[in-house]
């Protein structure tokens, strides 16, 4: 299934696609859909939301602003094989137009200036740049309830400055940002690159392996990959802010699910066995 807005055909010298992942988060999705239109970068992009296989509601979720958009935006759906983000983001590369490619997962809130930010980091040719996840902890409905109507920079300072953030929260964002910095000194700084805030060129060797089935792991050997045999420098910069609207749907670490937790541990040997 697939649809796109009546500007997607119109315009051929796209900067940069910004590539969604979602499933099932209609709240999420639409919050992010309202603040990638509303960006202060000011090139010409593109947006793309590639669906792994949600119910009917995420589209309807969007399709409100979908339809009132003034850039390309194009929605694509794939059948609900289980937690499959490797096949859905190269769905959304092989549609993509633009010079580079920027990821985001379904639950991560841009920040206004984001693709600015990320597109400033693109300075030489191969460079992957990670940007900062800032954890909101769990999707309340209630906390949605609260924000919806307003403009959206008056949302995203609230997600900034007046989210009620719980002492996990908190704590995961502290120790991962602690973490990403380690890494990208290290001898394996491609650790700091992420695919829930993430930019890339848009090269023949960026695809995902989909042979990633479940919650895991396609990121990090899409980011070792690009750095040992393609030469690519990694940047992570925790000024590209993404508010991280955290939900258990596909987290192993939060469904305690056997099936995922089996699903994961078999992407955790199938990373180190190819890295």
């Amino acid at each position: 299934m697939g649809k796109e807005s009546i500007y997607s055909r119109e315009r051929k010298d796209i900067d940069v696609s910004v590539v969604v992942v979602v499933y099932n988060q209609p709240h999420s999705a639409s919050l992010i859909l309202r603040s990638l239109l509303s960006q202060t970068y000011e090139g010409y992009k593109e947006i793309i939301f590639t669906d792994d296989g949600s119910n009917i509601k995420v589209f309807q979720q969007l399709q409100p602003e979908f339809e009132k958009a003034q850039i390309p935006v194009r929605y694509i759906w794939q059948q609900d094989r289980g937690i499959r983000p490797a096949p859905a983001r190269n769905s959304g590369i092989q549609l993509s137009r633009g010079k580079y490619l920027l990821f985001l997962d379904g639950d991560m809130v841009p920040a206004l200036d984001l693709v600015e930010k990320h597109m400033h980091n693109h300075t030489q040719n191969k460079v992957m740049v990670a940007g900062n996840r800032r954890w909101r902890g769990p999707i309340d409905e209630s906390l949605f309830n609260s924000i919806d109507g307003l403009p959206v920079d008056i949302t995203i300072k609230k997600l900034e400055e007046d989210w009620p953030l719980d002492e996990a929260s908190q704590k995961r964002e502290f120790v991962e940002r602690s973490r990403r910095k380690e890494w990208l000194q290290s001898t394996n700084p491609w650790r700091a690159c992420i695919s829930g805030n993430l930019s890339v060129p848009n090269n023949p060797e960026v695809r995902f392996d989909e042979n990633y089935v479940g919650y895991g792991n396609e990121d990090w050997e899409l980011s070792y990959r690009l750095y040992t045999h393609h030469n690519y420098i990694p940047i992570y910069d925790d000024n590209i802010s993404a508010y991280h609207l955290e939900s258990a749907i596909s987290n192993v670490f939060r469904t305690g699910k056997h099936g995922d937790i089996v699903e994961h541990m078999r992407n955790i040997l199938y990373f180190f066995d190819k890295c």
